[in-house]
């Protein structure tokens, strides 16, 4: 692992590890999971990117949002990251609910987009009763959804307290990391170990950003993108029977839209892509390296 610049704006709210130096890229983590989720990806792309991992807001070290995270709240979160950092634009990497933020970002700021990058994320909505996420507290969902809609993150403060209990399990560091290896079907190495380490505790904030994300249709945001997108996906081949028929079904809806600027990407793993095995590093350095080596030419055009 390459050594993390870490930084800390307490003015503007954003926590964010850098990786690696060159073109800024910004990686969006998963649900449960801090910016460190993409180390495997920051390590692989580092001698010629720096890649922000960056924390959710209120999942995880960033300031969690105050009122409701729709569409054009969570695309203004990461517009001000960008605004505070100085980037006018940037490579974008998402996973999951990070690709829903993500998502939200390059439909309403498309100019600050150069390429965007989905694992996992995006052709298929959050589950309206999402029982392989929470088990049988998944039932409740669409009743707290109403109560989210009434009451906000009033309501998200006292839910947190029932999912911390719901998840709450009695086992060590290594049980936990073999059951989770065991459960997505991926291998144990030091950078799921080291996501699963500091992942976050989930919050009032964390909620309210989760229920955002169950609110959102993220197959239509798909269908609404300009900016040059992979869609980077896990076909649960052999893995889930329920989630290859949704998958194909899903992806075969977005391929009826011709004129997407997508370009779909199948790998034969699970919701876990990233780190399903070296190819899809190969993938995404051979896609930043190209976009590196069209910069370089650009610029020896200049006069």
């Amino acid at each position: 692992m390459k050594q993390i610049q870490k930084e800390k704006n307490s003015f503007n709210d954003f926590y964010v590890r850098k990786v690696g130096i060159g073109k800024p890229i910004v990686f969006l983590p998963a649900a449960g999971f801090s910016g460190l989720e993409g180390l495997n990806i920051a390590d692989r792309l580092s001698a010629f990117c720096q890649t922000h991992l960056l924390d959710l807001p209120g999942y995880g070290k960033s300031k969690g949002l105050d009122e409701k995270c729709t569409a054009k709240r969570l695309a203004d979160w990461l517009k001000e990251y960008l605004d505070q950092q100085h980037i006018h634009s940037a490579d974008i990497i998402a996973h999951s609910l990070g690709g829903a933020v993500a998502l939200s970002f390059a439909v309403h700021y498309p100019e600050r987009v150069k390429q965007f990058i989905l694992l996992d994320a995006g052709h298929k909505s959050f589950p309206r009763v999402p029982f392989q996420e929470f088990g049988p507290f998944a039932l409740l969902f669409p009743l707290l959804n109403i109560g989210y809609h009434l009451k906000g993150i009033s309501f998200m403060e006292r839910l947190t307290g029932l999912f911390s209990e719901s998840n709450a399990e009695q086992e060590n560091e290594g049980e936990r990391v073999e059951r989770f290896c065991d459960i997505v079907g991926i291998e144990n190495s030091t950078y799921v170990q080291e996501a699963l380490r500091q992942s976050p505790e989930l919050t009032a904030a964390g909620m309210n950003l989760l229920f955002g994300y169950y609110n959102l249709n993220l197959p239509n945001l798909v269908t609404e993108l300009t900016v040059p997108t992979y869609l980077i996906y896990g076909t649960f081949t052999n893995i889930n029977p329920k989630q290859f028929r949704l998958t194909k079904r899903s992806i075969a809806r977005l391929q009826e839209k011709k004129n997407l600027p997508v370009k779909y990407m199948p790998v034969n793993s699970g919701h876990y892509v990233h780190w399903s095995g070296e190819d899809v590093l190969d993938k995404l350095a051979f896609i930043m390296e190209q976009d590196s080596e069209k910069e370089r030419e650009q610029i020896k055009a200049y006069p």
